[in-house]
């Protein structure tokens, strides 16, 4: 199936599933996607049909000289089909996602 990009957060329950299907919830927690003011963040979420695979968030943090910080998850399965570069890609070039496939 292809996989389908968006520049929208989904809930923070989709979020907090991925996280947990990838075995983060010991490390990870869905609320680092929704702490920080969101005009400060630019997201991409992946999915194949209505199942989230993935999500990435990029963080401009202006108070520590302009650096952005970077946040990637993706179902393993997942991992070997370019859906982690393609989230790093569009959040690095920062363009607006619409059902971009690949």
């Amino acid at each position: 199936m292809k996989i389908a990009f968006d520049n929208m957060l989904p809930d923070q329950g989709k979020v907090a599933a991925l996280i947990q299907a990838c075995g983060l919830e010991q490390t990870w927690d869905a609320g680092r996607f929704f702490d920080t003011n969101p005009d400060l963040c630019r997201f991409v979420s992946a999915y194949d049909s209505e199942e989230l695979v993935g999500i990435g968030r990029m963080v401009h943090d202006a108070d520590d000289g302009g650096n952005s910080r970077l946040d990637i998850v993706v179902l393993p399965d997942y991992r070997r089909r370019d859906i982690v570069d393609t989230i790093f890609k569009l959040l690095k070039t920062r363009r607006s996602v619409i059902a971009r496939q690949v």
